[in-house]
């Protein structure tokens, strides 16, 4: 959870501003606060397509550029709060309240499922890093021990990433319902949310005072982002990462149709051969598999036959995958903490609104509908 001082901030202003106003006027200057929300999410967005030209889209510092721009974005809709004032009477239809706490709650779902992948790819690193100590202690020492234990921390790793493209392949081929993974189902889930989000119209942007256009926007980018963040941790799927469906008419449209796109031909183009999608992970793979077939290639009878030359080829390989696998771990962490950070902002802004519609007059059933899906996420958490 954030801190109370933070969650208490969030609390008093939606208190004041999402209070039940019978005779609200707009406010004068919520009009550029909301073209400012539009101009840096269009910044950012184009930034993000920049970025993952010159890094590569499934590339761990991609993501990580994806989850900063999700919670900028979040931020953001937060400071326009003071600048709106929403009306929770019952002569407005407030089905968005409804819709914010579900696809809140999925989203909640969506960092835990997202800290689990996480957690599979620092399993992995785990194994690499098992078998880089044992090939380096046994350069030292002339181990053939530590060979044999290098080998099978590698054969470990192969035998993970080939389980997982085996079960892709099983669910391609196979015309019944095959379990999916966590990841997969997440994905498929994502995707479901973006076909069906519906852009403000009419009385509902005119009441916010266009606030729930910047709710829209967030909306919009926190799943399209997580789909591709869901899409960098698995496997190759079957289908291309998670598109939404956007509203044309606002000023950061363009840019995220763009980045869609873009991202869409890179997952697409996906060379067949590869197991892993995000690109660290990618690289590791690749190397662990020619460090595995020059141990097989030299390991007899627990006894590692080599030659100084084929010594000096071993490390170089050992350098290669040494790197690699720090690229790998250097991005892992700072990930997990943005994914952890985007589920107590949910949270906080979740509770703040809970609190504000059980102090109104006319809370009623979205009370009721509130307390179950915090409960549901504080459960999941």
């Amino acid at each position: 959870m954030r801190n109370q001082g933070g969650f208490s901030s969030i609390r008093a202003v939606l208190h004041r501003h999402f209070s039940f106003h019978r005779h609200g006027n707009v406010h004068p200057c919520q009009s550029s606060a909301l073209q400012e929300f539009e101009t840096r999410l269009t910044e950012r967005l184009e930034e993000l397509k920049l970025s993952g030209e010159s890094k590569g889209f499934l590339s761990l510092d991609l993501l990580l550029h994806a989850m900063s721009v999700i919670l900028a974005t979040h931020s953001n809709v937060e400071r326009l709060i003071p600048e709106s004032q929403l009306s929770l009477s019952q002569q407005v239809d407030n089905s968005w309240v409804d819709e914010y706490f579900d696809d809140s709650a999925k989203l909640l779902d969506v960092c835990n499922v997202l800290k689990e992948g996480i957690t599979e790819v620092e399993n992995y690193q785990m194994l690499v890093q098992l078998a880089l100590h044992n090939l380096e202690s046994s350069i030292e020492s002339g181990n053939d021990g530590r060979y044999v234990r290098a080998k099978n921390a590698l054969t470990e790793f192969e035998e993970a990433m080939k389980k997982k493209e085996a079960m892709l392949e099983k669910e391609a081929e196979s015309n019944q319902d095959v379990p999916k993974s966590k990841l997969e189902k997440c994905s498929s889930m994502l995707r479901t949310m973006g076909e069906k989000l519906l852009s403000p119209k009419g009385p509902e942007a005119v009441k916010a005072n266009g606030f729930l256009n910047a709710v829209y926007g967030f909306k919009v980018t926190a799943i399209f982002l997580c789909g591709l963040v869901v899409t960098a941790l698995a496997c190759k799927q079957r289908r291309s990462s998670t598109t939404v469906l956007v509203a044309k008419q606002y000023k950061w449209s363009e840019a995220l149709i763009s980045l869609q796109l873009r991202v869409k031909e890179v997952t697409d183009e996906m060379e067949n051969g590869s197991i892993a999608q995000l690109e660290e992970l990618h690289n590791v793979d690749a190397s662990v598999r020619g460090l595995h077939e020059f141990l097989n290639g030299h390991l007899t009878d627990n006894n590692f036959l080599i030659t100084q030359e084929e010594i000096a080829e071993m490390k170089v390989m050992l350098e290669e995958l040494r790197k690699h696998s720090s690229d790998l771990g250097i991005g892992l962490v700072p990930l997990e903490i943005q994914v952890n950070e985007l589920f107590r902002m949910l949270i906080s802004s979740r509770l703040a609104l809970l609190d504000t519609i059980s102090n109104s007059k006319t809370c009623g059933p979205y009370l009721m509908l509130s307390y179950e899906n915090v409960y549901r996420s504080s459960v999941h958490a």
